[in-house]
């Protein structure tokens, strides 16, 4: 058989692995589309649990910690001392609530200084990642820059198709054959990272409703703390 005969069985060949390689990769190119709109959504998630955890549930109860040492102070101030045995006792429950406070907001000035560097650290992970898509939508400019100038070979350049020789097509054919090997390692791969992300992600999504029921709980609680605060209020001013 003439080498252009082989090269011809070769071509058929091939036509039949790339089908299954294209397969294989547009399958993985919808799971990494599936796993990235599953990890924006929990992103999003992620956002709006901060918010009403920090900005909402946070302020509410801090709040009530105001107006409960308010209290404090209201019902201290309003008690006529009738000796100094008494007014000994108000001045070091006075001192006593102050300390209270400040040991509290000591303690939570530091909470919120722990989360403040893991937010500062994760916000430099992710400037790195922004730079990685860069990287990436770099290499697609330089690829598709690349395969302009090969269409334009192909119109009227050196590969241009009068200008093909069975060696030359040889030459092609077996650098195809090793291309197809490496593409469909490269695939089976890919699919295997994207298993444990997707898996990753729905763990993560399941793990983000639970923490917005127990936001949701944590509000109820406030505002029993709250009812009950005013509830010593009215006591106190009644």
């Amino acid at each position: 058989m003439n080498q252009r005969k082989v090269n011809k069985a070769d071509s058929n060949e091939d036509q039949n692995t790339i089908f299954k390689i294209d397969s294989e990769v547009m399958t993985d190119k919808a799971l990494v589309y599936t796993s990235r709109a599953m990890i924006e959504e929990n992103r999003l998630m992620i956002l709006s649990n901060y918010a009403a955890s920090f900005m909402g549930n946070r302020q509410l109860a801090n709040q009530n910690t105001d107006d409960i040492f308010k209290n404090r102070e209201l019902i201290l101030n309003g008690y006529d001392c009738k000796n100094d045995v008494e007014e000994n006792f108000i001045q070091a429950q006075s001192n006593r609530a102050r300390l209270d406070y400040l040991e509290h907001r000591s303690k939570l000035n530091s909470s919120v200084l722990d989360v403040s560097e893991q937010m500062a650290s994760i916000n430099t992970q992710l400037i790195a990642i922004n730079k990685a898509i860069m990287a990436a939508n770099e290499s697609i400019v330089e690829f598709n820059s690349k395969h302009i100038a090969m269409n334009s070979d192909l119109i009227d350049g050196n590969n241009a198709p009068e200008k093909a020789t069975s060696e030359k097509n040889a030459v092609l054919i077996a650098e195809n054959k090793s291309a197809m090997k490496a593409i469909m390692v490269s695939a089976q791969a890919n699919r295997e990272r994207m298993n444990k992300v997707l898996n990753a992600s729905l763990e993560n999504s399941e793990a983000l409703i639970e923490n917005k029921s127990e936001i949701a709980c944590r509000r109820d609680s406030i505002m029993e703390n709250r009812g009950a605060m005013l509830k010593n209020k009215n006591r106190i001013v009644g």
